[in-house]
């Protein structure tokens, strides 16, 4: 039963697997000397708790009553970089000493976020009671218009919930920057400044058919050469942050003409896209790819390598 698995867990030679719950309250008291002789009960915790009471909690299941004891945690980076938004590098940008503030400040962001969803819902749904209390209140009162119009605007509110207030977008460019790009350089730097900026604007056109959402782009740009360019077959700008996409559409422009400034490179007429398109899409900077809405925009005046993409007789040096 629970008592017994619990009474053998400070037992020595023993290891005990629980879930969280076991941490808030469990009484994992330790009576065996070998075990006290060693040092105590060793608690593990393989998570980041949420909240700083649980982990307070967990900690305390050892050094029960003056015992001796210790504690660690042992945690998973794609779980903090998942639910706590830290990046994959975080351990090797921040000083050892300063490993668990790097935590704590991850976690009190989380717990942020959540308390201001909760209070946001908290709103909304008070303004339901309310408006559902002012329906009954116009039906009891046999206000037959004041009735249908409130039941308009509460049917509308329910309506609404289904589309999101605002949406980010990722878009990557990849630019081909080969010496048979030269005549092009101009029209390619116009087609994306036309993308990002003015009434064309991608933006500007979902405003016009979702005027009710907020839309954030967010865009990368590579350069790319073909396969026996060696070291400069890719060229790449990464953010502050260290993730290849920014919000910032002159600095994104920037370096699209300046990559496009001086083309060179390519050998043969086919164009390694695929190895561009790859490199691309494995992109794992710490707020790379990150937006629910992901799109490459390809500019080449090539085709790729390869008979199927190709004919027979095309100037292809890996075909």
């Amino acid at each position: 039963n629970k008592e017994f698995v619990i009474s053998k867990a400070a037992t020595a030679g023993q290891v005990t697997i629980s879930t969280a719950v076991f941490g808030r309250g469990t009484d994992f008291f330790c009576k065996d000397k070998t075990v006290e002789r060693n040092g105590g009960v060793h608690v593990i915790q393989t998570f980041l708790s949420e909240e700083e009471s649980e982990e307070i909690q967990i900690m305390g299941r050892t050094s029960r009553q003056g015992k001796k004891g210790s504690y660690q945690m042992i945690l998973l980076n794609s779980d903090l970089e998942e639910k706590f938004g830290l990046a994959r590098e975080w351990k090797s940008t921040n000083a050892k000493k300063d490993w668990y503030n790097c935590l704590s400040n991850a976690r009190k962001k989380h717990r942020d976020t959540v308390c201001d969803e909760i209070e946001a819902n908290i709103a909304a749904a008070t303004e339901k009671d309310c408006n559902t209390h002012c329906y009954f209140d116009a039906l009891l009162a046999s206000d037959k218009k004041a009735a249908s119009n409130i039941f308009s605007d509460i049917y509308t509110s329910f309506k609404r919930e289904l589309v999101p207030s605002s949406i980010e977008l990722d878009l990557a460019f990849l630019i081909d920057i080969t010496g048979s790009m030269t005549p092009y350089t101009h029209a390619t730097a116009a087609t994306i400044k036309n993308m990002l900026f003015g009434s064309g604007s991608i933006v500007s056109k979902l405003n016009i058919n979702f005027p009710k959402i907020e839309f954030y782009l967010r865009v990368g740009v590579m350069g790319f050469r073909d396969v026996d360019d060696d070291l400069e077959q890719f060229v790449e700008r990464r953010s502050i942050e260290g993730g290849h996409f920014v919000d910032n559409n002159d600095f994104s422009i920037d370096f699209v003409e300046s990559i496009l400034n001086s083309p060179s490179g390519g050998g043969d007429t086919a164009e390694d896209l695929l190895g561009a398109i790859d490199r691309s899409a494995k992109w794992n900077g710490s707020n790379d790819w990150t937006s629910p809405i992901k799109f490459m925009v390809l500019l080449t005046d090539a085709p790729a390598h390869g008979f199927s993409t190709n004919v027979p007789d095309a100037d292809d040096d890996y075909s």
